[in-house]
């Protein structure tokens, strides 16, 4: 049986796109992002265009929800209730690009996406740096579901039913 440290470890390595959760001006919005992740502490980086209701949605309101999810697999047994994924609430912070830069999320970006030479390139993209605040829930399929906190989300406690 995998090591749950391990497995969250490798899907948010793995793993180049998250769903974020926001609240927009007609309720709640969900839309897929690109990120990376810096360490000591865990925070996750996205470069959000003007033009985005996600990016209006981060200003008025800066709390949102972040999911990492493995991917479907036709054929999986398992289907898709048990897909391995993480879930957290995210204070958002819109930063410069001198400070993404410093904090070495630019780097990561450029080598993750090819992509992110054109992005940054263009004016109206800014970055916005996630920070885990309180606990978030990894779950790796049936009954292996744990609460995940930590500096870098390497505090994981098990979550038994009743």
């Amino acid at each position: 049986m995998a090591d749950p440290r391990e497995s969250l470890e490798r899907l948010l390595e793995e793993v180049p796109v998250a769903s974020l959760a926001v609240v927009g001006e007609e309720g709640p919005a969900v839309s897929l992002v690109p990120w990376v992740r810096t360490k000591g502490p865990t925070r996750l980086w996205i470069l959000v265009s003007e033009l985005s209701a996600h990016t209006a949605a981060l200003r008025k309101s800066p709390r949102a929800g972040v999911m990492v999810s493995e991917a479907y697999r036709e054929g999986d047994p398992r289907s898709n209730h048990a897909l391995t994924r993480v879930m957290l609430t995210v204070d958002a912070r819109f930063v410069g690009r001198e400070e993404a830069r410093a904090r070495g999320a630019e780097g990561l970006y450029r080598e993750r996406f090819p992509i992110g030479e054109t992005l940054l390139g263009l004016g109206d993209f800014h970055w916005v740096e996630l920070s885990p605040a309180g606990s978030g829930g990894f779950v790796m399929g049936f009954g292996r579901a744990y609460r995940v906190g930590g500096d870098d989300l390497d505090e994981l406690s098990h979550v038994m039913g009743k």
